[in-house]
């Protein structure tokens, strides 16, 4: 996969000959035609390719509706081109993907990590969920159009970058306690890009940064083939807030619940290993768990419950306890570096989010206090990817640090 900084438009029409694309369906919402799309159209007109369009309203979502909108308007297309961030870029992805056609995007805004990345983010029956799709052939940046996005969609794509740090302490923590696979290569490149972007905040080459540091994210998700490198806790959090219809962007929700989980990273750090080995006999009151799910998902909380509720029942099993509370207690010294490490930036990014006024508290987007402590115990039941949420649930703790807030 190319990703071109440098004469997007011409190098997209030379990319269309050198693949012998006569064709092509251009993907975007009324904002993006205005600021890209029709550049991209002119570039189409002036080199003979063929071109339909499918114009999106701006506040589109990516759900079965968007989905059956290009199903309804697409015509013979060899390539499919996007040409906006998150929504656009998603609707995109998995039409191409289901199609079995390439596809490209043009970003128009550093607004999420998901431009390089071979999952995509939809919404089905209400809920977010995470599918496989595929990756683009090429990404094309116009930096003129991503220097002059909208202030709130920079916010959101630093937010979403910045979620990194604790989706990376979550996959160690899963590493450490269960074995699960990791690659410690892409987990350092992931990292090294979201400190580069951090440490760049109020700089010129600030933009390019950020958008440089979501677009690498995507291609380490693809290399793993998994989001794990880009996605955790903190993704849980802001998928369940998306639930409620909380109405802001999604990497502005994803990078206010970063800083709530780097907190219970801090609290796992204060954790004495007497307490832990206390946590043996937690029990996980099932009645209780069901109530809640039913108060925090509403509509759809019987596929929830069905989907967890083996999960949930192995938490009481004694010996699936004895194991993760001795492994605990045998790898406490090596996690608590790990933590050490990561949230030593904590200062740095409070930091940055004041430099760049962005949300910081669950009330300045509109999340009320019930809500807001019903997430962190609804959030582990939206994947079931070992988190620190899913360890907190374990020993019973959630609570204690919730209250803290």
């Amino acid at each position: 996969m190319e990703v071109v900084w440098e004469r997007p438009y011409e190098v997209f029409s030379e990319f269309m000959a050198a693949n012998s694309y006569k064709s092509s369906l251009i993907i975007c919402d009324r904002n993006t035609f205005d600021v890209c799309a029709n550049k991209v159209k002119e570039t189409a007109e002036k080199a003979n390719i063929k071109y339909k369009i499918v114009c999106f309203e701006p506040d589109c979502v990516a759900d079965e509706y968007a989905l059956g909108k290009v199903l309804f308007e697409i015509e013979q297309a060899d390539i499919f081109v996007g040409v906006g961030s998150g929504t656009i870029s998603d609707i995109t992805r998995y039409t191409a993907y289901k199609f079995k056609t390439p596809f490209v995007l043009f970003p128009t805004a550093p607004s999420m990590d998901g431009f390089a990345s071979s999952v995509v983010a939809l919404t089905i029956n209400g809920l977010k969920t995470t599918v496989l799709a595929s990756s683009p052939e090429a990404i094309f940046v116009d930096m003129e159009v991503i220097v002059n996005s909208p202030e709130i969609l920079k916010k959101a794509g630093f937010g979403d970058l910045m979620g990194k740090i604790t989706a990376l302490l979550d996959w160690q923590l899963s590493h450490i306690i269960f074995d699960e696979t990791i690659d410690l290569e892409v987990l350092q490149i992931v990292k090294d890009t979201y400190l580069k972007t951090l440490k760049s905040v109020g700089e010129n080459h600030f933009y390019k940064n950020l958008l440089e540091g979501l677009i690498t994210s995507g291609i380490m998700m693809s290399r793993v083939n998994s989001s794990r490198p880009a996605s955790g806790s903190e993704h849980h959090l802001s998928h369940f807030w998306e639930y409620h219809k909380v109405k802001t962007y999604h990497g502005m929700k994803v990078g206010i619940a970063t800083l709530y989980v780097l907190k219970f990273y801090e609290h796992f750090l204060n954790l004495d290993k007497s307490r832990i080995i206390e946590r043996k006999e937690y029990k996980v009151d099932t009645k209780a768990w069901e109530d809640m799910i039913k108060r925090g998902f509403q509509t759809t909380f019987e596929s929830i419950i069905k989907q967890n509720i083996g999960r949930v029942n192995k938490l009481n099993d004694k010996e699936f306890r004895s194991n993760v509370i001795n492994r605990l207690v045998e790898k406490k010294e090596s996690i608590d570096d790990l933590i050490r490490d990561a949230i030593g930036v904590y200062g740095e990014l409070v930091d940055a989010y004041k430099k760049l006024k962005m949300p910081m508290n669950y009330w300045e987007i509109g999340i009320d206090e019930n809500l807001f402590k019903m997430s962190f115990m609804c959030a582990p039941n939206i994947r079931e990817r070992f988190t620190i949420l899913h360890l907190y649930e374990f020993l019973g703790l959630t609570d204690e640090v919730v209250q803290s807030f």
